[in-house]
């Protein structure tokens, strides 16, 4: 489903993107660029903040998706419900997931003492960066796939989750670039 008579087949978030490559193929090579370089945060880490900021958002799309990337990646669905909830055992994932939140909610509300408790529980001011990073990705991304009124489902969550797992977010931007190049 979709709120725009052009959009009335789309599926997922890449049905949005390959909509317009001009204006999307900037955007999906710097969701490629934050998912996928090397950072002090691993893999699951990200998918672990793109979960907690898409349930905060209430973007059952985004959420369904992130609950499959983490699902392929061997997170156990403990952990993935913990981290939906934002309430982990790990004290340094619980700080990221505190700070996500915070971000996500009052980003006006941001101050040193917040990416002051991150380098306390252990992480690097570079790691501070990549999590603001990965959180004000999905936050756009929550509200592009709302706004479009993408709703996804259980197949095509992990159909995406298991490529994103294995792949990373590089061949979304292959597919762009290659609709840019026809």
């Amino acid at each position: 489903m979709s709120f725009f008579s052009y959009s009335t087949d789309y599926k997922g978030v890449v049905d949005v993107l390959m909509h317009d490559v001009d204006r999307y193929l900037p955007f999906s090579q710097l969701m490629a660029r934050i998912m996928s370089a090397e950072s002090e945060l691993s893999a699951p880490q990200r998918e672990m903040i793109a979960l907690r900021v898409s349930a905060l958002n209430d973007c059952h799309y985004c959420v369904g998706s992130h609950k499959a990337v983490l699902a392929s990646l061997a997170v156990d669905h403990s952990t993935i419900a913990a981290v939906e909830a934002g309430a982990v055992a790990d004290d340094q994932l619980q700080a990221v997931l505190v700070f996500a939140a915070k971000l996500t909610q009052h980003p006006g509300e941001i101050t040193r003492n917040d990416v002051d408790a991150l380098c306390k529980a252990g992480w690097s001011e570079r790691a501070v960066e990549d999590i603001i990073n990965v959180v004000s990705l999905f936050s756009f991304l929550n509200r592009l796939v709302d706004g479009f009124g993408i709703k996804g489902s259980t197949k095509g969550f992990s159909q995406a989750g298991a490529m994103i797992a294995e792949h990373g977010y590089e061949p979304v931007v292959q597919m762009l670039e290659q609709k840019a190049l026809a």
